[in-house]
């Protein structure tokens, strides 16, 4: 009976121990489980959160690459903005010195032409001043006697009051001076001292000097090339005038000679009545 009981206790005990190692065992079990899933949950966790620190590193590195995107437009629409601005002020500045230059041209322009009108009424001062001073000095009178002009022989005397033949107009007129042949480049020279008055071209007389003597005397000198003197220019008498020229076309029968005329108030005189 006790061994009986004995047994029941043993085999009751035995139950009990192998219901408590399984309730270890099955403990041991969830703890492990638990364990586990709290492991495998940290571990997508931690994977999570590198996953969103990924994310928010790549979105921070493209609002990055946006801003330095948007700062180089930026740069470079305000590099044209200065490209722009230095070109207009380039243009501005070249017009501005284009302006100046005109000016400067205008101004310089306007002083060269003052200063030549400066020159040119100082020339003439001096010129008349030269005339002025040397005026009186001018003094002919009939007791100065004329030299001859050229080297030749008279063709024409003067006439004014009778008419004489023209032999290349075929015609009769009045001749105020003496028609003097001599040689193509023979030397002309003052008969006296004298201020050249003029130097001019004529269709009859052809190149033609007019000399004052003063007094209201003048020597009219035609039919002459390359001559010596000019307007102002104060002659003593033998002075070289120039030279004896082919003759004009009122003249080509007479042949080459020196047109000579002498006036007195505006009017022509005898030259010789005046000569040596």
């Amino acid at each position: 009976m006790q061994n009986r009981n004995n047994r029941k206790f043993t085999k009751k005990q035995g139950a009990i121990l192998v219901s408590s190692l399984c309730l270890v065992v099955a403990a041991g079990f969830a703890t492990f489980y638990t364990m586990d899933t709290v492991q495998k949950e940290k571990q997508e966790s931690l994977e999570q959160a590198q996953k969103n620190a990924e994310i928010k590193a790549q979105e921070a590195k493209e609002r990055q690459e946006a801003q330095e995107e948007l700062a180089k437009a930026e740069t470079e629409e305000s590099a044209k903005l200065v490209s722009a601005d230095d070109a207009q002020a380039e243009l501005e500045g070249e017009s501005a010195d284009i302006l100046a230059n005109e000016t400067d041209a205008e101004v310089s322009g306007l002083t060269a032409k003052e200063t030549e009108e400066e020159v040119e009424d100082a020339a003439s001062g001096q010129v008349q001043a030269e005339i002025t001073t040397i005026s009186p000095t001018v003094n002919y009178d009939d007791s100065t006697p004329l030299t001859w002009p050229v080297a030749g022989t008279l063709l024409m005397d003067y006439s004014m009051n009778s008419t004489v033949y023209f032999q290349t107009l075929d015609q009769y007129k009045y001749n105020p001076a003496l028609i003097i042949g001599s040689e193509v480049g023979n030397q002309v020279i003052a008969s006296a001292k004298g201020i050249v008055e003029s130097v001019t071209v004529e269709d009859e007389t052809g190149t033609t000097i007019t000399l004052n003597l003063g007094n209201n005397y003048e020597l009219v000198y035609g039919q002459l090339k390359e001559v010596t003197v000019k307007e102002g220019d104060v002659v003593e008498a033998g002075a070289l005038l120039g030279y004896v020229s082919e003759p004009t076309k009122y003249y080509c029968e007479e042949g080459s000679n020196l047109f000579f005329e002498m006036k007195k108030d505006g009017e022509p005189v005898d030259p010789f009545l005046y000569m040596e």
